[in-house]
């Protein structure tokens, strides 16, 4: 093949890959998968107080801490942790969920989860709420979640 013909390939190649969408979840900072939120839901809940729950996947080469949560759905937004203590469960204030590099964090009841605290209005099963999730080195996030009873 000709020199000039070569350049031209290499140069429709770069081309290509400049103008390929990046995928979901996906983090332009060094070409390394962001960090993506599935499984994501509420529990139902007239008054008071709720949980929402979800799968936090890191595929960045580097840990990052959830560190905040928001919703308007709730006067207060707290990360927590269930833990047993003697005969009794007791939840807790946590200051951040770490996501190890290329690892997850799962938030599910009786463990790690987000916590509404004083409800605005009803939770009803099948509503959707918004969540706001503040990285240390992700930035925000929004997602929605699912109410479940």
């Amino acid at each position: 093949m000709k020199p000039r013909m070569l350049l031209m390939i290499g140069l429709l190649v770069v081309l290509a890959a400049a103008c390929t969408p990046a995928q979901p979840g996906s983090s332009e900072a060094g070409g390394a998968m962001g960090i993506v939120a599935s499984d994501v839901w509420a529990r139902a809940a007239a008054t008071g107080n709720s949980a929402a729950y979800m799968i936090l996947r890191n595929g960045g080469a580097t840990a990052d801490r959830l560190i905040k949560a928001e919703s308007d759905v709730a006067g207060a937004v707290e990360l927590h942790k269930t833990t047993m203590e003697g005969n009794m469960m007791k939840m807790a204030p946590v200051d951040g969920i770490l996501l190890p590099a290329q690892g997850q964090a799962e938030l599910k009841p009786g463990g790690l989860h987000v916590m509404l605290i004083g409800l605005k209005r009803e939770l009803k099963a099948g509503d959707k709420l918004k969540l706001k999730l503040h990285f240390e080195k992700a930035g925000v996030q929004e997602i929605e979640a699912e109410v479940r009873k």
